[in-house]
């Protein structure tokens, strides 16, 4: 028992009965040894907590032991549990009966035994508890898909990581409705195309009654790109696609992992519809651009809940590019085969030009150019003028660094960057570049988008230069271009 003790011989004003003092620091099997070998004959009184007990010793061998309701072996062995408290030795005063009859050697060492074999099992069960506790944390997914064999395939993906749990399992958006109700999920996984309830209706039911991070994840050919991109402006947060047999499960397993941790933080409450003027009063902008080299550069990088933000963005910019001589690049992260999909879709819905980069092309003022994230992009300058340039990638996603950093040796000061909800920016070498050439960086005000994590990073690494309302992005963009 390691503690400051009191440790006192009645009668204490008779020097033949030995010393009177404190012992510091003193386990009780040891001292309890030490009135063993020395052939002591006393009770020793242990208490802790308000708890009670007490030895017997005769003649350098222990004989008895009493622990609240418990008498004999047991009551000694509970004594020797405890690991701090105090004690005080007494005269006996009249021999008590034996209850134990083992020797003491024996006793100290199996009450040690039960001491170490406590703390063995008192640290699995608290690490049995963590285990517990870290299963608890993990984000609970709910799947929606009519297969029930990619819900399986989808199932083990997801439960093999230590971060998600899928909790349910629904095979069309009427039994996702109901389960969303009963197991509030951090995330959904919504296919699009579903019997009774198909994937548009049921993601509208769940913004509307209780709006929850949802991915859609299916393939393209399952459903037009139009399609998806409206899942996107219904409130979804991303896309992927589905695993696919003839590919390397594990690389599909660890993107489709990084998606949906992502997606989860999402605060779909920051979720707003895009609201674009009308075909009437929207200006007639989706002709092709000048056919005049751009002189100034914006350009956009958007990730998971950027999708809206995107739209409503490139239907306000479009006059200004005119206006500045000014061009767009977009990198937004999207499946290769939505590429050239999304270059149409934007431009009939937002009225702008644009234009999918799969070879090098020519930047004209007020063109605007979609590029993907697996294929390294970069901007030079050519005998008719500044020009965006690609090259594919032979494996993975390229960062944007290289795009950024060739762009601000071309555009110096008269580059902007713009980065919306979840920009994917992993590597700060490419905003420094911006910032050394006398380029600015743009961020949307992280309270109002909604996944703000990639972009926190941006800032608190103080590699962004302001943090706009989304009211007044163009005329902050206008305005610096126009310098």
């Amino acid at each position: 028992m390691n503690t400051n003790v009191p440790f006192s011989n009645s009668p204490s004003t008779d020097t033949d009965n030995g010393f009177v003092g404190t012992l510091k620091n003193i386990q009780l099997n040891d001292l309890i040894q030490i009135c063993c070998l020395s052939a002591s004959s006393l009770c020793m009184r242990v208490t802790k907590s308000g708890r009670q007990g007490t030895i017997f010793i005769m003649d350098g061998e222990i004989v008895h032991a009493v622990c609240e309701e418990m008498a004999g072996e047991e009551a000694f062995y509970r004594i020797l549990g405890w690991q701090t408290g105090s004690f005080e030795s007494l005269e006996i005063s009249e021999k008590p009966k034996r209850t134990i009859e083992r020797n003491y050697q024996f006793l100290l060492m199996e009450a040690a035994r039960r001491v170490d074999e406590r703390e063995l099992t008192d640290q699995a069960a608290e690490e049995e508890n963590n285990a517990i506790e870290a299963v608890d944390k993990r984000l609970r997914v709910l799947i929606v898909d009519d297969s029930p064999i990619m819900r399986k395939i989808l199932s083990r993906m997801l439960d093999a990581s230590h971060a998600l749990q899928v909790v349910g399992m629904a095979g069309n958006g009427r039994e996702a409705i109901q389960m969303v109700d009963q197991l509030s999920p951090d995330l959904i996984t919504l296919d699009i195309n579903m019997p009774v309830m198909d994937g548009i209706s049921t993601i509208k039911h769940i913004m509307i009654r209780k709006p929850c991070p949802v991915v859609i994840m299916s393939n393209a050919s399952d459903g037009s790109s139009k399609t998806i991109f409206n899942f996107l402006e219904l409130g979804a947060v991303d896309f992927i696609s589905k695993p696919i047999n003839n590919k390397d499960i594990l690389q599909q397993q660890t993107k489709i992992l990084e998606c949906l941790k992502m997606a989860a933080t999402a605060k779909v409450g920051n979720f707003r519809i895009p609201r674009l003027p009308t075909s009437t009063a929207r200006p007639h902008l989706d002709d092709p651009p000048d056919d005049v080299p751009c002189k100034r550069l914006v350009m956009v990088i958007s990730g998971p809940g950027g999708h809206p933000e995107l739209i409503t963005l490139l239907a306000d910019l479009a006059p200004v590019l005119r206006d500045v001589q000014g061009a767009l690049i977009v990198l937004h992260r999207m499946p290769s085969s939505l590429g050239a999909p999304m270059s149409h879709y934007l431009s009939q819905r937002c009225g702008i030009p644009a234009q999918f980069v799969d070879a090098t092309m020519a930047l004209r003022a007020g063109g605007c150019y979609i590029g993907r994230f697996d294929r390294r992009l970069g901007v030079g300058t050519t005998d008719d003028g500044p020009a965006i340039e690609v090259a594919t990638l032979s494996n993975g996603e390229a960062p944007p660094d290289g795009l950024l950093k060739s762009a601000a040796t071309v555009f110096g000061k008269a580059l902007a960057v713009v980065l919306l909800s979840g920009a994917p920016i992993r590597n700060p070498e490419g905003l420094n570049a911006v910032r050394a050439a006398g380029g600015w960086t743009l961020v949307r005000e992280r309270t109002t988008t909604m996944v703000a994590g990639p972009l926190d990073q941006m800032v608190n690494s103080g590699l962004t230069d302001v943090e706009v309302d989304p009211a007044g992005m163009v005329a902050t963009i206008r305005d610096r271009l126009s310098r």
